[in-house]
């Protein structure tokens, strides 16, 4: 019996006592009720544990630290094909009541057990079907999604809501209420059409500009009034209208009732529009003495501008490297000075000055002082590329507008600042055509394994496997560099890899990271792989205690474990297909989502292999394609110009036992 069976059993058992000790609890005596309660009790306790031992342990260390007060915070995203489960939330997000990180560690501690759990519990959920959007997640997407259909966002979406309820409810009120909203307030006429606002952004913000002055926090006050002074009977029926808006905004909603939407809605509006006297008054005044707190910060440097958008943002630790790089740089050519007195002529001047560095310089002219280096380099050539210095000048560009945007600053002195010979739009890299995979494919790499290097920091064998993963399936490089072991799984005869942002392997810090939401996939292994003795890699690494899929590739500072090996399979590429500079090993995936339209695959289907988001919004809504489907998709893709016969015959010869145990002794210590 599988591991699903005895769980999905043992729910069934579970829910039957409960249900029994339910029915029996009022015709039994207390000693009868009491010892069913202890039994059960005792047996969900250990479901629990055997839940929590199974489920997958997050790379995520630390607490998330409120830059404005402090407070800290457990903060987890959502993988979007499982948020059905977390009622439509993008995100996990619950305060850990302290400010003091080592009380913070047992309380973060406790919630990302919890979080685990219920993300074990969605996953077992979605690969059994039973995993479906619920009233709440539809809501959700109505009040805080973006503009699909309709020309406004979910958040103006939920203001005509308001709107609609302040119609329904009418403009009377009692005078016996400690009434805190402005008389004038009656609010929009009852024969509004609200399914053409929700089309026409202009009629929604002229009806706002009629009925409030403009003001989208006096929405709901007539609402307010009834719901909360009158009886249900009286108000219930007001959200009839926004549930049938509701009802017309997503075909998901057929599959539930009337009453459970009005339920889920009414949860929201109550949280906007609440019957706290208290905050509405707060929330009504909208105002505070500006004059004696102005947010406006004159003596802000650069480098804690930098550190506000770090602890902000959160990025990624390359691009947090970069900034800080670019920061550094520009004090150097500008002096630490206030970031309020940056302007636009200092910004160019600093372009200028910096499009003079060389497109490559020695390791340690890096580390030299931007000046210095410009001195050094000042007839080297070629200079920097414009992608380059727009990425430089980029950073600086970001932090003044996360400060503009924060009101540290009036105005962005950042804006518009033109690099020439840059575009958006200009491709640096193209796709391999046939006859460049069947050069790339024919190179000894992988029809000659006897000329196999095993004492290189990056085995051959480590490449190889990496230019087949990566050829046959789209991934990018650093994705299939960080597989563990654990993420690759099996459904019945199809191999796949799991590709996602947390780790099994918590205990030596192995962390794993995605470009985005939409990498996080399934990803199945092509037979052709199997025949080449996938499998049999797999077993052996298995049997030599290893726990990486490529135990030599090892995370730098900055947690990338494919930077020196990307350089190696770069070079190979030069080798062996020709210097077209736009031929990278990024390529693949290029030529993998060519192949994938060749062959005529769906959209949707594509993306999900790749992990590329979609074109559209409604590309993004439905179930994600299972692994099945996944598979038959992969195998109609025609790599009939690689010459698989030849490499099957060469890694037939190979032992994998004696290749990895050589590759294993010749790790540094």
């Amino acid at each position: 019996m599988t591991s699903r069976n005895v769980r999905t059993r043992f729910v069934l058992w579970l829910s039957r006592l409960k249900h029994g000790f339910d029915s029996r609890r009022g015709h039994h005596s207390g000693s009868s009720a009491w010892k069913c309660w202890i039994y059960a009790s005792f047996t969900r306790r250990v479901y629990r544990r055997w839940v929590q031992n199974d489920v997958k342990k997050s790379s995520m260390a630390t607490p998330f630290a409120d830059p404005r007060t402090g407070q800290l915070y457990f903060r987890r995203a959502v993988p979007e094909a499982l948020r059905a489960a977390f009622d439509g939330k993008a995100q996990v997000k619950v305060t850990l009541r302290t400010k003091d990180p080592v009380e913070a560690k047992v309380a973060f501690a406790r919630e990302n057990a919890k979080f685990e759990e219920q993300l074990a519990d969605a996953r077992r959920r979605m690969a059994e079907g039973t995993l479906l959007p619920t009233p709440a997640a539809l809501v959700r997407k109505w009040c805080e999604g973006p503009a699909s259909d309709t020309a406004l966002t979910g958040a103006q979406r939920l203001i005509v809501t308001f709107m609609e309820l302040d119609a329904a409810a009418g403009s009377s009120w009692s005078a016996t209420v400690d009434d805190i909203y402005p008389p004038a307030v009656l609010g929009p006429a009852a024969n509004t059409d609200w399914t053409a606002m929700l089309g026409d952004k202009d009629q929604f913000e002229a009806v706002l500009s009629q009925a409030y002055d403009g003001d989208v926090e006096r929405a709901g006050s007539n609402w307010i009034r009834k719901r909360w002074h009158e009886a249900p009977e009286r108000w219930r029926h007001c959200l009839d209208g926004p549930v049938a808006r509701l009802r017309a905004f997503d075909a998901g909603a057929s599959r539930f009732s009337d009453a459970s939407l009005a339920t889920a809605l009414l949860a929201v509006v109550d949280d906007k529009r609440s019957g706290d006297e208290e905050v509405n008054r707060a929330r009504l005044a909208n105002k505070r003495p500006r004059a004696t707190q102005s947010r406006l910060r004159p003596t802000m440097r650069l480098k804690q501008l930098f550190r506000e958008w770090k602890a902000g943002r959160e990025p990624r630790p390359q691009t947090a490297l970069e900034f800080e790089s670019a920061v550094d740089d520009f004090i150097d050519f500008a002096g630490d000075i206030p970031v309020a007195t940056i302007d636009a002529d200092l910004l160019y001047d600093y372009r200028d000055a910096a499009a003079d560095l060389p497109a490559s310089m020695p390791r340690a002219d890096r580390r030299l002082p931007f000046t210095e280096r410009l001195k050094k380099h000042a007839n080297s050539f070629p200079k920097c590329s414009a992608p380059t210095l727009k990425k430089r000048i980029g950073a600086l560009q970001a932090l003044l507008t996360y400060a503009v945007d924060n009101r540290w600053l009036a105005t962005n002195a950042g804006i518009r600042i033109k690099i020439e010979g840059y575009s958006k739009g200009k491709r640096t890299r193209r796709a391999f055509e046939d006859h460049e995979l069947s050069a790339l494919f024919a190179a000894p790499l992988f029809t000659d394994p006897a000329g196999w290097n095993s004492r290189s920091r990056i085995s051959d064998v480590t490449i190889l496997w990496l230019f087949l993963l990566a050829g046959t399936t789209g991934a990018r490089l650093e994705e299939v560099g960080q597989v563990a072991l654990s993420d690759v799984k099996r459904d019945g005869e199809i191999v796949y890899l799991d590709i996602d942002s947390y780790s099994l392997e918590s205990d030596d810090g192995a962390g794993k990271t995605v470009k985005n939401e939409e990498s996080v996939r399934l990803v199945p292994i092509h037979r052709k792989l199997i025949e080449l003795g996938f499998n049999d890699y797999l077993k052996t690494l298995a049997a030599l205690g290893q726990t990486q899929l490529f135990p030599d590739l090892k995370e730098n500072s900055l947690g990338k474990r494919t930077k020196e090996a990307s350089q190696r399979v770069n070079r190979i590429v030069d080798q062996y297909v020709g210097r077209d500079r736009r031929l990278v090993f990024y390529s693949l995936r290029h030529a993998f989502k060519a192949k994938g339209n060749d062959a005529g695959i769906t959209d949707k289907t594509l993306d999900q292999i790749c992990g590329h988001a979609p074109l559209t919004t409604g590309g993004r809504y439905g179930l994600t394609p299972r692994i099945r489907t996944l598979d038959r998709a992969l195998h109609r893709i025609d790599f009939s110009c690689i010459d698989w016969a030849v490499m099957i015959a060469a890694m037939k010869q190979v032992d994998w036992g004696a290749v990895l145990r050589a590759t294993a002794a010749a790790e540094p210590e």
